[in-house]
């Protein structure tokens, strides 16, 4: 059977956005992606194939809005 699609090729370090920056919200993997869950319950996909740079900032664990990589 014939491929449908090209085989997959990375995105050159040119092309990607150079750095995505997530302040508030858990990270979390969902079927092998990350996304980004607000504290209202929405989930944002995060493409980190086309990002050079995941900046993700620890808030101390007493904030409601904090990232669980912040709880340990």
């Amino acid at each position: 059977m014939a491929d449908l699609l090209p085989p997959l090729k990375p995105i050159p370090i040119k092309d990607r956005l150079s750095i995505l920056y997530i302040e508030y919200g858990h990270l979390d993997v969902l079927d092998g992606a990350f996304v980004v869950v607000d504290k209202t319950g929405v989930r944002t996909h995060i493409p980190v194939g086309g990002v050079a740079c995941l900046m993700l900032n620890a808030i101390e664990s007493g904030d409601d809005n904090c990232s669980p990589l912040a709880r340990g």
